[in-house]
């Protein structure tokens, strides 16, 4: 059974701290192949673009797109097939139901709170659509996500 490679960033709060316990995320599947075939690529530089940052093989770093000093380790594991069979099957599941809902204990307390916001901003319903959108995308910006 051949082996398969999946490709982590280091995200440690600080990344090139030596001191602590390394922490390492995978990358998604996806983007995880794109860093692959540039790894097995025959040339002297081995670069790979993803959405929001542009890895750099030969010094195993990823750099934001948006800020070219914000840049982290990554490193290569090879799995076996059994190991990583699971990878492109998780984009396929439901998320996991939320362990806490607005409804038993504090579903009327959320529910009041809303409602006296609404009283006292005076907004519609539109605009108060539009506002949490709005707060959404901001916060995807924040997360390098658009």
């Amino acid at each position: 059974d051949q082996p398969r490679a999946q490709w982590y960033w280091k995200s440690n709060s600080d990344p090139w701290s030596t001191n602590g316990n390394e922490e390492w995320t995978k990358y998604s599947d996806i983007e995880s192949a794109i860093i692959e075939e540039a790894f097995n690529q025959k040339t002297k530089t081995k670069l790979a673009e993803l959405d929001n940052y542009s890895i750099n093989l030969n010094d195993s770093i990823q750099i934001s797109k948006s800020d070219p000093n914000k840049q982290r380790q990554i490193k290569r594991v090879l799995t076996s097939r059994n190991e990583s069979q699971g990878l492109r099957e998780e984009r396929l599941f439901l998320t996991p139901e939320l362990s806490k809902t607005f409804t038993g204990d504090w579903g009327k307390q959320a529910y009041n709170f809303l409602s006296q916001w609404m009283k006292h901003k005076n907004r519609s319903n539109a605009e108060i659509v539009e506002q949490a959108a709005n707060a959404i995308i901001i916060e995807g910006k924040k997360l390098g996500k658009h």
